[in-house]
């Protein structure tokens, strides 16, 4: 208890005056963390009313006439961020609307395909072959135009999931099954998920964490696939083994979701935060609030 409110009061210390988060205390404030820090005190804060509303605020003001968020003040482009601020402000009955203008955003939004020099090289190298990549299957990227990559991918295949009812049916299903299809064509090979390939140059690559965790919390509603059961066991020894409080945190959040045992990477976000208060990472600051608290409820799907 001692160190949840060690941790909210730091949370709040670091709050900006325009409402939002930093990357750290003083930083210019960004869609992604000012996201993540609004449900943070949402989940563990019944006093914070005034914070979370200017929060809200600070967001809600930065929503573009599209649906979609910026990064920050300073790039103005529509960003992947956009998932974190709608699942944000879905929570928010009196701002739903914003979060179902934002879906309706995200279902338009593509990932790139290789383009031609992209395509020699890979036939050249036949790394098709070994990494099962199938170029054909589409999720959601960093920015606009770009390749699908896991983590935007997963992060808005959680947001939409989050409002299913109140988007349009077919374009939601397409895109789900799509993206559920690419998640599952980037695993690597036992199990879990690296940042876009399963493999370059015919060499495997490595899972991580933080990316396995957001895979599975994206793909939560096929637990009982094989592939999640493979990665959810791969995520509990990455995981054990890992010093990112940010990749603890994610991971103790999956868990929650799937109804698996999280106490020993709770006990460890709890270490971490004594040890170095994650360095003042407002991000891995507000996962740890979230996966210490309730907050895997909002990312239910």
């Amino acid at each position: 208890m001692l160190m949840l409110n060690q941790a909210v009061n730091l949370i709040l210390a670091n709050q900006n005056g325009d409402g939002g988060w930093g990357a750290v205390a003083g930083k210019q404030s960004n869609t992604e963390v000012s996201a993540l820090a609004l449900l943070a005190l949402r989940s563990i804060s019944a006093d914070a009313a005034p914070r979370i509303d200017k929060a809200q605020n600070w967001l809600s003001q930065r929503q573009q006439a599209d649906g979609s968020w910026p990064l920050n003040d300073s790039a103005k482009g529509a960003s992947w961020a956009t998932a974190l601020a709608m699942i944000a402000l879905n929570e928010a009955p009196a701002l739903s609307e914003r979060a179902v203008k934002a879906g309706q955003w995200l279902l338009q939004q593509e990932g790139g395909k290789p383009g031609l020099l992209a395509k020699l090289v890979l036939f050249v190298s036949r790394q098709k072959q070994a990494s099962r990549l199938n170029l054909d299957l589409i999720g959601w990227p960093w920015t606009a135009g770009n390749f699908s990559w896991v983590e935007p991918t997963s992060y808005c295949m959680i947001a939409l999931k989050k409002l299913k009812q109140k988007l349009p049916a077919e374009p939601f299903q397409e895109r789900i099954a799509q993206a559920e299809l690419l998640l599952y064509d980037r695993m690597c090979a036992g199990g879990g998920w690296n940042y876009g390939n399963a493999a370059v140059y015919e060499e495997k690559l490595w899972p991580y964490p933080d990316t396995t965790a957001l895979a599975l919390i994206a793909t939560q509603n096929r637990r009982d696939r094989d592939e999640n059961k493979i990665s959810l066991r791969a995520l509990r020894e990455m995981a054990l083994k890992t010093d990112s409080g940010l990749a603890v945190a994610w991971t103790s959040i999956c868990f929650a979701l799937y109804g698996e045992e999280n106490s020993a990477f709770k006990n460890a976000l709890a270490q971490r935060f004594a040890k170095s208060q994650f360095l003042g990472e407002n991000k891995t600051l507000a996962l740890a609030l979230l996966a210490l608290g309730d907050g895997a409820r909002y990312f239910r799907v």
